[in-house]
């Protein structure tokens, strides 16, 4: 067995928050030594640690120690300060939590149903991805071999790595998402979860074949001519209900293992909706030996990486930054990532100073790159606003993947080359030649990650899944809806960052034991299992057999007011929170006393849990009054975790992003100006900048290939001639 990634790298983590707690997880299942501590924390610990974890996602938070002081006494460690809003900005200071941090980041506000106050991602998500990414930038800065004070805002990470590409479909107004209930608005029916015998089943047909294959499955195929679906995107979002009464009786007769198996042999997207209990026992899962430790870069440790001292044609003996900001500068990555999920990874590195080559066909073209233009009125491949944001820093080199000369080429780019990504179904990187055995044996030190739905192996293994269908097989999906009614599940792409950022640390802590060791990794990381991480919390409620969390909304056992309520404008709201009797006084005197609320039954923290709905509904009154901007201001200024429930434009207007300078404004040579997000935390003081916008299709092709591989130009032509290309 190779050593652990992070073994010997010593972290503190400081507090009791569920943000650190979870970073610190990651780390020590990367193999580092943690050390939990309350209070102050002892000189000699400090000195001899390499990470400091500290703050909380509910704020303001109560530090008893001085992150900046200790930073200066200590300049060797790597600090991760996480708080709701960062250190400085607009809304430092002020009181949050979970469900005002996913209103404020643009993430509730499509969830639910039409007409009716929208719901959240369930659990404290927020502390999950604010740990996870102080983990990554800690990680990042291991790599410059020198300390760093990380200032993590989780509302910053919520509206970048989520969000941030809705910003900039809004700024060409190409942002159409709804509130659709069980559907996703603005796609080709069906994109949705139905009801089955036993539970609940998602579908998604994105691609003709699909839906013609989905037809045969069902044995409808007459539906193909049927009116109704003569335009799938208005059958969706216009006429669902009576599509879903033509559908939805083939699955209420089946259960849903029998509908999974169907998918698989028809090879259609479609996942079950697991509850927690279902996810536990899966055998998919038990075979990966997923549980009981829910590691998810245990792949990096079971022996496929080179030993070490192998001999490998290194650029470079270790990874020497100048710039704090710029860690990875030296290293280069080839990027086989599309879509989404597979090219978050990359951007990071890129962001973080490696030169990562994205390698691109013009048939399949990335599907980010695809879309109706915004200039002009013919097709162009580099319209797409989300491509702009998910693929920036990064270089183009077009090549045809299945062309018989392009293995060569590329095997000649791994072996000049630190790391490799890709995200394809399982088998096909073997299928070019390029499984992670043929890379080792040109550059034995190799770091690959390859990120799938379900993981390289497993029962499993073939499913054709969408991030929306990943939510649904964690037992996400499961929790999303109101009390008492249907599973709505999260209808959002949730699953694609929370895997991409879980691969990005992976591939850090691999690039960082390679640079002391010679040791290359492999990295099989499962998007559910990435996932199922993120659910923790929901694991624990199983005190028997057959137990399952009940669904609650927004609603919180403990704390009522707790959710989101309507203001001032046509679906607009506010999120409110108020866990005790001082929140609750400040709450009524923002309000102007309304006498509704003075009642003898809301006077205690029990009694307005009792009372909830009653509660509920005379807040909606006076809520309803006023803008949901000023009033989340005046609340939070009380002392009252509070916060609209942004759309992008939002967001794009926010006052907090903009003092965080949360995005920066690129030029594009097509489209122009437009907004592009930073790197969710601050080095130092200062905001993550960006290297360079993102790249034209194989706009990098002659580069690569004359300066990284010095091919002649005969060679070079002669490619070029027998169309690896095109």
């Amino acid at each position: 067995m190779m050593s652990a990634p992070l073994a010997g790298i010593r972290v503190i983590a400081h507090g009791d928050s569920a943000a650190v707690a979870y970073a610190g997880k990651l780390f020590r299942d990367l193999g580092a030594e943690v050390t939990p501590v309350r209070g102050s924390v002892a000189p000699d610990l400090l000195t001899g640690s390499q990470v400091l974890l500290c703050g909380s996602t509910d704020g303001p938070s109560a530090l008893t120690i001085d992150p900046e002081s200790i930073a200066h006494h200590h300049p060797h460690l790597a600090i991760a300060v996480i708080s709701p809003f960062g250190a400085r900005g607009e809304a430092s200071g002020r009181p949050a939590n979970d469900l005002t941090l996913q209103a404020l980041g643009g993430i509730s506000l499509p969830i639910g149903l039409p007409g009716k106050p929208p719901l959240k991602l369930p659990g404290n998500q927020s502390a999950y991805q604010a740990g996870l990414v102080a983990a990554i930038a800690v990680t990042g800065a291991l790599m410059s071999r020198r300390g760093a004070l990380l200032d993590v805002s989780a509302a910053d990470v919520w509206a970048s790595f989520y969000s941030g590409v809705d910003v900039a479909l809004t700024h060409f107004g190409r942002y159409k998402k709804t509130r659709s209930g069980h559907r996703v608005s603005g796609q080709p029916y069906p994109r949705t979860i139905f009801r089955c015998k036993d539970g609940d089943f998602a579908i998604q047909c994105g691609e003709s074949r699909h839906w013609q294959a989905f037809l045969r499955m069902i044995g409808r195929e007459d539906l193909a001519t049927h009116p109704l679906f003569a335009n799938r995107f208005k059958a969706n979002d216009e006429r669902g209900d009576e599509c879903d009464a033509l559908i939805e009786p083939w699955f209420l007769a089946r259960p849903k293992d029998e509908i999974l198996r169907e998918c698989l042999e028809h090879k259609i997207p479609g996942a079950p909706v697991y509850c927690m209990r279902e996810v536990v026992d899966h055998p998919h899962l038990a075979q990966r030996a997923y549980f009981p430790t829910c590691n998810v870069y245990a792949s990096l440790t079971r022996g496929r990486g080179s030993d070490p001292g192998a001999p490998s044609p290194r650029r470079t003996d270790s990874v020497r930054a100048v710039d704090k900001a710029r860690p990875l500068s030296g290293l280069r990555v080839v990027d086989f990532g599309w879509v989404w999920a597979g090219a978050v990874p990359g951007h990071v590195l890129a962001d973080l100073g490696a030169e990562v080559i994205k390698i691109e066909s013009a048939s399949p073209l990335d599907y980010m790159r695809q879309g109706r233009p915004i200039v002009g009125t013919h097709k162009d491949p580099e319209q797409n606003p989300m491509f702009q944001n998910v693929n920036r820093g990064k270089l183009s080199m077009r090549m045809k993947l299945d062309h018989p000369d392009s293995r060569a080429v590329l095997l000649d780019l791994v072996a000049a080359s630190d790391a490799v990504i890709e995200n394809f179904s399982p088998g096909v990187m073997q299928k070019f030649g390029l499984s992670y055995e043929d890379l080792k044996r040109v550059k034995p030190d190799v770091v690959m990650c390859s990120m799938s739905a379900v993981g390289q192996d497993g029962p499993l293994r073939g499913i054709r899944t969408y991030a929306t269908m990943i939510a649904s097989l964690a037992g996400l999906d499961s929790l999303v809806s109101y009390p008492g009614g249907r599973v709505l599940g999260s209808q959002s792409s949730y699953a694609d960052p929370n895997a991409s950022l879980h691969a990005t640390l992976g591939i850090l802590a691999a690039l960082w034991r390679r640079s002391r060791t010679g040791e290359g990794a492999y990295l099989d990381l499962s998007q559910w299992e990435a996932a199922v991480n993120v659910m923790g919390e929901y694991f624990s409620e199983y005190p028997c057999p057959g137990a399952a969390p009940q669904t609650r909304g927004t609603r919180e056992e403990e704390n009522a007011p707790h959710g989101h309520y309507p203001a001032a404008g046509h679906d607009r709201w506010i999120a409110i929170s108020v866990a005790n009797n001082v929140q609750w006084q400040a709450l009524r005197a923002v309000l102007e006393q309304p006498a509704a609320l003075t009642g003898e039954m809301f006077s205690t923290g029990s009694g307005r849990v009792a009372n909830r709905e009653e509660l509920n509904r005379l807040l909606a009154l006076g809520t309803a009054k006023y803008d949901a901007e000023t009033l989340a201001s005046r609340l939070m200024a009380s002392g009252v975790p509070a916060a609209p429930l942004l759309d992008p434009s939002g967001i794009a207007a926010g006052g907090h992003y903009r003092a965080r300078a949360l995005f920066e404004t690129i030029e594009h040579p097509v489209l122009g100006a437009l907004p592009v997000y930073r790197l969710p935390w601050h080095i130092d003081g200062a905001p993550m900048s960006l290297t360079r916008r993102a790249p034209l299709l194989g706009e990098h092709n002659e580069y690569v290939l004359s300066e990284v591989l010095r091919y002649p130009q005969e060679r070079r032509q002669a490619l070029q001639g027998a169309g690896v290309f095109s």
